[in-house]
């Protein structure tokens, strides 16, 4: 499953000027699209920090 995470982060680097673009037509309010990518990047952030958790359980 972190490997998808993964790729899915490499993916959206290499496309952030298109996405970029397409949250801003989407968020036309800077505090909100803010908002919005902050909320996607501590969701990867909770899901990585779960993960490692779950690794060192053991």
């Amino acid at each position: 499953m972190s490997h998808i995470l993964i790729v899915l982060a490499v993916i959206a680097f290499l496309f952030r000027k298109p996405l970029g673009r397409i949250l801003g037509r989407q968020f036309p309010d800077r505090e909100k699209r803010h908002r919005v990518v902050g909320t996607i990047i501590l969701a990867f952030v909770l899901v990585i920090a779960v993960r490692l958790l779950a690794l060192f359980w053991k």
